[in-house]
């Protein structure tokens, strides 16, 4: 008995019968009061963060490059000149460019070099106006002022001493293929490095190959500006197809959660069939696929040069691996989903009789299919001020300019290379081999905490958006639950009822819910840091061990601590308590009934998330099959792509959304009628005095019934 009692204590006496119950209270009091001022002002703090990177600012530096003396190439004065020069690229060929910059004075230009060009002091023609207009010089040298000496132009690192043909790559002129001119460069070094030291005692070879590792840095530098082009340039020419994807994409689910509305079983068997139908599709095809190229030596063997492989994006699905990773993640998901149906096909009976309860309250309160769109906005909104807010802030400095050396070290008093300096007071005479370049932007100590809480003002608007669509939909499918007379009793503005008692009361009660999982996400973002950092320091398996420990807790956690707020919103919604009353009471409910949660509820979670990823699938793999070309017919309608996997990715992203926006509601609804199902089970008991609520179906599934007064 002792054992009992102590049990019941833990988990809480089971609720009473209240004949006056009827669904959420209308008498209730605002709850969390702290939490919502606390939520205000931090929202105003957001709003001075996001004065603050307006004022100052500059996306341009981001999108474009930025020259030697800070200037952005392709902007203001220089609209006409967006591609950068490099003086002496063999300067660059360091894995440090990406942190440190190159060591060489940079130009803005209009067109890259289309030809190949070295100094030779020893030409009867050095100063002629030929040669003269072939250098590229800084911005305010006159290459035919003849009081200067081209030869003075050059030293000085006031003109380039060479440059070969290039091309624009990432708005940077990046030498062509060597290999095939290497020949017209061996001619011009051979003709010009011997009667120089520019480069000091070295063989046109070591030229070459200076030009070649220089070449990979820089293109490593540019080739995300590169990537995140192409696909810009990709979304700008396919954005009404994109529009047509979305639009089929929500047709496609509303279609669907109106048919699981109607023939709810017939449908969640079909997703079922069909999931793992598509499944096998998918195993069958990413094999094939697999196969034929590994017979295919020329694929089989493929290794994109080094400097393109990052660009040619459509190469990966070219590669045998791709096909392979994909065809053990699908049968991976296949076996897990057979084993799931074999081993709980009881427990799917009950579940999907629950989501056809779940089907007639939304079939009663039809505006719960259309209110998702609300937060789903919302979140966007949040979404598209973090991202606006996050360029701004990391665009914001002041320039600063830092001492470069065109050799490997000054050999001048009182210069030392990466010190600071002064474009205005810096004098090149002093140290004919240094110079005065733009370094980076030089940002407040301050921003790094202003891009933190930016980062915390997305995770929690973000969370307490989700928080309030989940409380007006629980307020809304309880209200259809305890109405004794289906659907007569239920009222008719259900969802606007909800959502006037969530604005008017439990603000305060989201700000709680929402902060608590911001907190735990923000510790999650934080340790990912704290892991990158110790993977560069060291390779200790044991570290890695304890911080995949670390990570797996705290997603467990966050896991956790979302379940309980979901249904803390739930109990909130119904009763009008505060979060911490709402979390223990449902906690408590849901411990007295454990077995039937883990098992019963979570089945139900994963029919429906089933039934999004054959919405998702289906659209995914028709995209994909329209924009490889596989659909002959359509392949003459649509436009040229940098890169066809990303409207493919694109539109499939978006399905997802979409699918989730309308599976959500059953999701809520699912787990709002469960919750009350508990209750019911608990407060009622079947008699003549305490009828239960729940419906004729859901009786007959779990073998119970009410009894009439004169039985």
């Amino acid at each position: 008995m002792g054992k009992k009692h102590q049990g019941r204590e833990s988990t809480g006496e089971p609720l009473q019968h209240d004949p006056e119950f009827a669904g959420p209270l209308k008498n209730r009091s605002c709850t969390d009061i702290i939490c919502f001022l606390l939520f205000v002002a931090f929202l105003a703090g957001w709003g001075v963060v996001i004065v603050f990177a307006v004022i100052n600012g500059d996306p341009s530096r981001l999108l474009n490059p930025t020259d030697s003396r800070g200037r952005v190439c392709g902007m203001r004065e220089y609209a006409n000149k967006s591609l950068l020069v490099f003086f002496d690229l063999t300067r660059c060929a360091t894995p440090k460019v990406i942190a440190t910059g190159c060591r060489t004075p940079q130009v803005c230009v209009e067109t890259c070099p289309t030809e190949n060009w070295f100094f030779n002091p020893a030409s009867p023609q050095i100063n002629s106006k030929e040669t003269r207009a072939k250098l590229i010089c800084q911005d305010g040298v006159d290459p035919f002022d003849t009081t200067q000496s081209v030869s003075d132009l050059v030293t000085k690192d006031k003109c380039a001493y060479y440059y070969v043909q290039s091309k624009a790559f990432g708005d940077r002129c990046i030498p062509r293929d060597i290999s095939s001119q290497s020949g017209h460069i061996f001619n011009a070094i051979n003709a010009t490095l011997s009667q120089t030291q520019k480069w000091g005692p070295i063989s046109q070879y070591a030229v070459l190959e200076a030009l070649l590792k220089s070449m990979k840095y820089v293109m490593r530098f540019a080739t995300l500006q590169k990537v995140a082009e192409g696909v810009f340039q990709d979304v700008k020419t396919t954005w009404w197809l994109l529009l047509v994807g979305f639009g089929v994409a929500m047709v496609v689910s509303f279609i669907w959660i109106l048919l699981l509305r109607i023939i709810s079983s017939f449908m969640i068997w079909f997703s079922l069939i069909a999931f793992i139908a598509l499944s096998g599709f998918g195993s069958y095809y990413t094999l094939n696929k697999y196969l034929t190229l590994r017979k295919n030596l020329d694929n089989s063997t493929m290794s994109p040069s080094e400097f393109e492989f990052t660009t040619n994006f459509n190469q990966i699905v070219e590669l045998e691996t791709t096909w392979l990773v994909l065809f053990i993640i699908i049968v991976t998901i296949l076996i897990v989903c057979l084993f799931v149906l074999i081993f709980l096909r009881k427990r799917i009976r009950i579940a999907i009789a629950l989501i056809g309860q779940a089907s007639k309250a939304v079939g009663s309160i039809m505006s719960t299919l259309f209110f998702p769109v609300v937060p789903y906005l919302l979140q966007l909104v949040c979404l598209a001020v973090f991202c606006v807010v996050a360029v701004l802030l990391a665009s914001a400095g002041k320039a600063e300019y830092r001492l470069m050396c065109s050799i490997d070290d000054c050999q001048c008093d009182g210069i030392k290379e990466n010190e600071t300096c002064s474009m205005d007071s810096f004098n090149a005479s002093n140290c004919p081999g240094a110079s005065c370049q733009f370094y980076d932007y030089v940002v407040d100590p301050n921003i790094p905490r202003l891009h933190i809480y930016n980062v915390f003002a997305l995770f929690w608007t973000m969370f307490f958006v989700s928080a309030f669509g989940e409380m007006v939909l629980a307020g809304a499918f309880a209200s259809w639950y305890w109405a004794l007379n289906k659907p007569k009793d239920v009222p008719t503005f259900a969802v606007t009822s909800s959502l006037g008692r969530t604005l008017r009361y439990h603000v305060g009660t989201l700000a709680f819910g929402s902060l608590i999982i911001a907190i735990v996400r923000m510790v999650r973002v934080l340790l990912e840091y704290i892991d990158h950092k110790v993977r560069e320091k060291t390779d200790s398996k044991v570290v890695r061990c304890l911080m995949c420990c670390c990570k797996c807790c705290l997603w467990c956690l966050e896991r956790f601590l979302k379940f309980i707020n979901r249904n803390a919103y739930v109990y909130c919604a119904i009763y009008g308590k505060n979060f911490c009353v709402s979390a223990k009471n449902s906690f408590s409910l849901i411990m007295r009934n454990v077995v039937r949660v883990v098992v019963l509820d979570q089945v139900t979670d994963f029919l429906l998330f089933i039934g999004k990823m054959v919405v998702v699938g289906s659209v995914g793999v028709a995209s994909f099959f329209i924009f490889s070309g596989e659909i002959k017919p359509v392949e003459g309608y649509l436009p040229e792509i940098n890169y066809y996997l990303a409207p493919v990715i694109i539109i499939t992203i978006g399905t997802f959304f979409i699918a989730s926006a309308f599976f959500s509601v059953y999701a809520m609804a699912v787990d709002t009628l469960f919750l009350c199902f508990l209750e019911d089970c608990e407060r009622n008991d079947g008699s003549a005095e305490k009828p239960y609520r729940m419906s004729k179906d859901l009786m007959k599934i779990l073998e119970k019934k009410n009894k009439l007064k004169d039985e």
